[in-house]
């Protein structure tokens, strides 16, 4: 399966401290990562889409890490339903 440029070498977490620890299984993944398009009203909270092999733990909780940048899901499209591939509509958080 070509999951196009997959050129990243990502770190997925969850940060959100809820008592379920989640241990990601792998923690790291090769991803493309590409800026989403514009969105009406500049109201658009999606700034990346990335795109990666499916991974059963991803969730809308889930954080990406690359180099020095956070990026949140909050959309996820797994292609086709079959388990393959995934979108994943992220929105890029700077943290100080």
């Amino acid at each position: 399966m070509n999951i196009g440029p997959a050129r990243h070498f990502v770190l997925l977490e969850d940060p959100i401290e809820d008592g379920t620890p989640v241990v990601f299984a792998p923690s790291h993944a090769w991803a493309a990562i590409r800026p989403a398009p514009p969105g009406a009203f500049d109201e658009q909270r999606v700034t990346h889409i990335v795109e990666m092999r499916h991974h059963p733990q991803v969730t809308f909780n889930t954080r990406i890490k690359h180099r020095d940048r956070y990026l949140y899901v909050r959309g996820i499209q797994n292609v086709d339903e079959q388990n393959r591939q995934m979108f994943l509509l992220c929105e890029e958080v700077v943290t100080p």
